[in-house]
């Protein structure tokens, strides 16, 4: 183990059997803390739980979805009472439904929301409730650039995740006073099995997306999580409220088309 940033710390991921959420738990682990995290599907938390054990250490599955929002907040408050802490709270779990406007149904509308800003609400509430008297704790809720720029049939996805940051500044300015800190991570591509199941086995896919991003790359899972322990951790004692792109400079580029810069100057000569 390298850093022990996390030693002694309790900390909380939700749907962390896979891509971001998998690698903030084994980052999380190997620096220290004790790891629970939950996920739909028992066969991925086992495989997640080897993958700590493997590092050395210490994690705590529970199989479920954080849509059931009792259940959630039951995990929670279970946690809490039983190491006496609660550290760090990553809500990660996603909901990705996707649609044209004119075509999506409602129900698909409220998918994105029940997930992406329903379960939010309840695990940062319940967080709070835990981290507020103990004066220490903070929480880093995964958004992604969709929520500070359009797309197209994002439309739904990109509406919850703009209110989950809404309400996490909301919710930041309400823990300040308490010394618990409410981040927000957005995201961009990211090579996740999801993102890969849907567009990045696809090598003119992949190229297209690569194309769009300043880096001309999408970021690995590792990236990210490495932004959220940033924000997890004391080094980041100051910072409540923020809305982090982590989007290799997609966030902040002006779109133009593509031209061939090396004859720039000939161009401007010519005018």
């Amino acid at each position: 183990m390298g850093s022990q940033r996390f030693a002694g710390k309790v900390a909380i991921v939700t749907g962390g059997s896979m891509g971001i959420g998998r690698s903030t738990v084994l980052q999380l682990a190997s620096e220290g803390a004790h790891v629970v995290s939950c996920a739909r599907r028992k066969p991925k938390l086992d495989e997640l739980a080897d993958a700590v054990s493997e590092l050395g250490g210490s994690f705590t599955g529970y199989q479920l979805d954080v849509g059931d929002t009792d259940a959630f907040a039951a995990m929670i408050n279970e946690t809490a009472e039983k190491h006496g802490r609660l550290d760090v709270l990553v809500n990660n779990a996603p909901s990705v439904i996707g649609g044209m406007v004119v075509e999506q149904s409602l129900d698909a509308w409220r998918s994105n929301f029940g997930i992406g800003v329903d379960s939010v609400f309840i695990g940062v509430q319940a967080a709070m409730r835990i981290m507020i008297p103990q004066r220490s704790g903070s929480i880093v809720n995964i958004s992604s650039v969709s929520s500070l720029r359009a797309g197209i049939a994002s439309g739904a996805y990109g509406a919850a995740k703009a209110a989950l940051n809404q309400f996490s500044q909301c919710a930041a300015m309400e823990a300040a006073p308490h010394n618990v800190r409410i981040n927000v991570v957005a995201p961009g591509a990211v090579e996740t099995p999801g993102l890969n199941a849907a567009t990045m086995k696809n090598e003119k896919v992949k190229k297209i997306i690569a194309d769009a991003i300043p880096m001309q790359r999408a970021a690995m899972a590792e990236e990210i999580s490495q932004a959220i322990c940033f924000l997890s951790s004391e080094e980041a004692s100051f910072i409540t409220g923020v809305i982090l792109p982590v989007d290799g400079g997609k966030t902040p580029q002006l779109y133009v088309p593509a031209f061939d810069i090396t004859n720039l100057d000939n161009q401007a000569e010519d005018r």
